[in-house]
């Protein structure tokens, strides 16, 4: 007998039973496999009965269906040979199929997250109800682990919503509000959330249970929705190669899931159910476990060891941010601020500034995604919660205090001394400095233990990465305090001990500087940047300069350049284009020459003038040494200093904030553990055939260890 710890089957109706999901040992619902041997073992039992006319599926957890897979029992999986994951993948199917079956009318009521296996075992149903809620969202992200739905989710999908609908939820990871799911026939049914939603989602099952029952609507879909899909082979190439195209621009070619998705899709909608069920373990089986796969459950994994860290068991909200410089860091972090439902503060003595900031700071914290533009109610309701002023002293009554200023240590350290004295007991202050040291900030402070480094990085609405900075003397209550604001922001926090660069730009330095490098030995913009592409970097080295600005990189790089002169090249190159007026993208020129499109996009040019400066600069003797090893290594090696000299505890703190700090490459995992593919040895190996470089390239003893042990940087 079944011993029911994750489920509960009621009969809270005549004739209708419910089975509510509330997994014992998660916050939200996972499918693993006890669950799901508990959902069976209730279809069981209810099959025995006559007098049940529906079954209603829903969630004992507020705000949460289902959220997938318990992944970490996939990632035990990892390693089984392709006829187990067939097996597997068709066993879920089968249980999940039960649904589609049985004597009566199924029915999932949906209010909170539905993703992944959840949506499958939904649209398995007969019918879905959702709820209005804001956090109703129903989607497949699957893609995003190298995989796609393999429950069934290729197979019913594009037969309730039509095939065109289906490659775009299977292939593009987009999540559907409850009201768009309803529009797109993907629920049936949408009841208002609220204190009584779980009676409205019942009262709303029965009606459709019963109006199915006395119509027979349910057993029509049933045969419907096992039958091919009717599209000519006209329509079936026109969609296949619009979605190809549209895969394409996404992901640049590095994820193979959504293309291999893409064309199960195509493939299996002229059969039937039965068979395309079959082609979808078939064709599942082989990106399970797949170098990609493993990479991306590594991502998954760094972000939900980041839950667990510094702030996350912190209850108190911060409830007003002050922020200093309505320049673009000041604009954007008032604007997360203030989406985020905490009130504001804006300062800057330039008036004109302050109100073209404030101005911009409404505008994108009531962007609408539908349309395409900020909700006009919603300024009007924000701008309740946005005050300015040009006193920065003003501030000092909010909780948390961010300084986003001119990049002077000696006009930051003024601005804190005046702030600090009118500041409250409890107020954190904050900077948010890229380069100058937060101990150095802190000195001229009475109380530096309530003072840190809080950086974001720039665009802050898309960057989800936040460095959270501990100075000499920062307390562990103003650590844990900025940690939990940024996770507030619903940003990823990474606490970073003081250093020069503190982390991301420290990493980010070697592998820019030696762009430059490279440049001055002849090898070319296209060739760097292309390089690095094709690696998986968002953009090129070369590109990333123009794109952050040639005078700010000129800064950092001097002041690393002191801190780390043994392994930093000076470079001209960068100085003899600033000196020529040429900034970057800002200004319109810099390696490249930019120019808005009519939708104000930046794009870029060769530029003449900047090849004339380099080819005066460069070394008439072209490099040999592999492009890739020569960008990557660099960063690596002082990824290992930065770990031994404890600016971070974990290489996987290194992993993730590369990821959500610069776009390091997803697909591979993350830094070190990209590095744990190639392996210590061979690591070592190219670094003995570019030692002649410099130090920059000299093998840390924390790389020579693992070489020596044959382990991993992940090995702890």
């Amino acid at each position: 007998m079944t011993a029911f710890r994750h489920t509960k089957l009621d009969f809270p109706l005549t004739g209708i039973a419910r089975l509510s999901l509330d997994h014992a040992e998660h916050s939200l619902n996972v499918l693993s496999r006890d669950l799901l041997e508990e959902i069976d073992a209730h279809l069981d039992a209810l099959s025995e009965r006559t007098d049940i006319v529906g079954l209603v599926i829903t969630s004992a957890k507020p705000g949460s269906f289902i959220a997938g897979a318990d992944l970490k029992e996939f990632a035990a999986s990892l390693d089984q040979p392709a006829d187990v994951i067939i097996a597997v993948s068709q066993e879920g199917k089968d249980l999940f199929r039960r649904l589609s079956t049985c004597s009566y009318v199924t029915v999932a009521c949906i209010d909170g997250i539905c993703v992944g296996g959840g949506l499958e075992l939904a649209i398995w149903c007969d019918r879905r109800i959702v709820t209005d809620n804001p956090k109703t969202q129903l989607g497949f992200p699957e893609v995003k682990l190298g995989l796609f739905p393999g429950w069934g989710g290729t197979v019913r999908t594009p037969r309730v919503i039509g095939l065109a609908n289906a490659v775009e939820m299977i292939t593009s990871t987009a999540n559907s509000s409850g009201v768009e799911a309803y529009k797109m026939g993907l629920a049936d049914d949408i009841v208002p959330a609220g204190e009584k939603v779980e009676d409205h989602l019942l009262e709303a099952a029965a009606r459709m249970i019963h109006a199915d029952r006395a119509a027979g609507t349910y057993l029509a879909n049933r045969e419907r929705w096992n039958q091919p899909i009717a599209m000519t082979e006209t329509e079936l190439a026109f969609l296949g190669a619009t979605a190809v195209a549209m895969i394409q621009k996404e992901t640049g070619g590095h994820y193979p899931a959504p293309v291999v998705a893409l064309e199960l899709l195509l493939e299996s909608s002229m059969v039937d159910a039965d068979a395309a069920s079959k082609m979808e373990s078939e064709q599942f089986a082989p990106l399970f476990g797949s170098p990609i796969n493993r990479s991306l459950l590594n991502v998954f994994f760094l972000q939900d060891r980041n839950k667990n860290g510094a702030g996350a068991s912190r209850k108190t909200k911060e409830q007003s941010l002050g922020v200093i410089g309505a320049g673009t860091m000041g604009q954007g972090i008032a604007a997360v601020g203030l989406r985020r439902g905490v009130d504001v503060l804006l300062a800057d003595n330039r008036s004109d500034a302050l109100a073209a900031g404030e101005k911009s700071v409404l505008k994108e914290a009531a962007y609408d995604r539908e349309k395409k533009g900020p909700d006009l109610e919603k300024v009007l309701d924000l701008g309740q919660h946005l005050g300015t002023v040009t006193e920065s002293t003003e501030v000092g009554g909010c909780d948390i205090v961010v300084e986003a200023i001119i990049e002077d240590a000696a006009i930051k350290q003024k601005l804190f001394a005046g702030i600090e004295p009118i500041a409250k007991d409890s107020t954190v202050l904050c900077s948010n400095t890229s380069t100058i040291p937060i101990t150095k900030l802190a000195s001229g402070l009475k109380h530096p233990e309530r003072f840190c480094g809080l950086h974001f990085f720039n665009p802050v609405r898309k960057m989800p990465l936040i460095e959270v900075i501990r100075g000499e003397k920062s307390s562990d209550e103003t650590i844990e305090r900025a940690a939990a604001f940024a996770r507030q922001l619903g940003k990823f926090p990474v606490v970073v001990n003081d250093g020069p660069g503190f982390l991301v730009n420290r990493l980010l330095l070697p592998y820019m500087n030696e762009a430059a490098v490279l440049l001055g030995e002849g090898a070319t913009i296209k060739a760097i940047d292309k390089t690095a592409k094709e690696f998986g970097m968002p953009m090129g080295p070369i590109e990333l300069h123009d794109v952050v600005g040639l005078d700010v990189c000129l800064h950092a790089g001097k002041v690393l350049q002191e801190a780390f002169s043994d392994r930093v090249v000076p470079t001209p190159v960068v100085d003899k284009l600033v000196s020529a007026g040429r900034l970057g993208q800002k200004n319109g020129k810099g390696f490249f020459d930019w120019k808005k499109d009519k939708r104000g996009r930046w794009k870029k040019e060769p530029s003449a003038e900047a090849d004339a400066i380099i080819a005066q600069l460069a070394d008439s003797a072209s490099q040999s040494h592999d492009l890739t090893d020569r960008l990557l290594l660099p960063m690596l090696v002082e990824a290992t200093r930065a770990v031994e000299e404890g600016i971070v505890d974990d290489v996987r703190d290194v992993d993730l904030a590369l990821i959500m700090g610069i776009g390091f490459p997803p697909f591979l995992g993350g830094l070190f553990f990209w590095a744990d593919q190639v392996g210590a040895d061979t690591i070592v190996e190219k670094l003995e055939q570019l030692k002649s470089l410099g130090k920059r390239y000299e093998p840390t003893k924390m790389i020579l260890n693992r070489a020596k042990e044959g382990s991993k940087f992940y090995a702890r």
